[in-house]
């Protein structure tokens, strides 16, 4: 009975998860600002013709359109590829505000020599700069408030994942290792993995040894509201 219990209350998490938001590698912020012609899709205009007139004001050609809701369009740039499989990309952010016509670089990955093996999960977001992302392969707009989940992966192991205030441009760092599966959807708050070692004894009072699963979900705040373990 616990084993089903546990089972579903996963799939509830996974199921709210599929709600997509409705309005919806060290990084150097770029608070420089430019305004841009009105290209909105209420006025007819399209993301494409949005990214064409962008592109005249700084946004690389290679940069693809990564999210967007009614409020902001998030795109996405590699600058530099990495050389080799211990190496990372070298990316870059750009977001666009249809509502002030805004348009501005939010952060630069650069590289950095520190390496982890293990980032363990918990429940305190930790505060931390731009300047600590070393990684970018993904961002998501959060449902109700003018936050971004970006995630990375620069150690080859562990996906680091951020929340970035998109108004003060303060930055968290969630304390989990395997990213964002989605966001619940009625309270709009990040579900997100985690691997952590098995910690129980075996018949013959030995360690089990090998890994589970860990479910948490997180406000855009960086609150932690609840977990589950699937240790068995």
């Amino acid at each position: 009975m616990k084993n089903i219990g546990l089972f579903l209350f996963v799939m509830c998490l996974l199921m709210c998860g599929c709600h997509s938001k409705a309005k919806s590698t060290a990084t150097t912020a770029d608070s420089t600002a430019t305004t841009v012609d009105s290209v909105t899709k209420a006025e007819g205009g399209s993301l494409t013709a949005l990214k064409d007139s962008l592109c005249h004001r700084g946004l690389p050609r290679t940069a693809k359109l990564q999210t967007s809701d009614s409020d902001y369009a998030i795109f996405m740039n590699t600058d530099q590829k990495a050389v080799d499989e211990l190496d990372t990309d070298i990316t870059s952010l750009y977001v666009y505000e249809f509502n002030t016509n805004k348009f501005y670089k939010l952060l630069t990955t650069t590289k950095t020599e520190e390496f982890g093996w293990y980032k363990p999960d918990g429940k305190n977001a930790m505060k931390c700069k731009m300047s600590d992302i070393h990684a970018v392969f993904d961002a998501k707009l959060f449902t109700y408030d003018s936050k971004l989940l970006v995630e990375g992966c620069f150690d080859m192991r562990n996906i680091f994942s951020y929340i970035i205030d998109l108004e003060d441009k303060s930055v968290l760092c969630l304390p989990t290792n395997c990213g964002c599966v989605g966001f619940t959807s009625e309270e709009g708050y990040a579900i997100m993995n985690s691997y952590a070692y098995n910690t129980g004894i075996d018949e013959n009072g030995e360690a089990k040894g090998g890994r589970h699963t860990v479910v948490s979900v997180f406000d855009s705040n960086g609150n932690f509201i609840n977990s589950m373990s699937m240790e068995k």
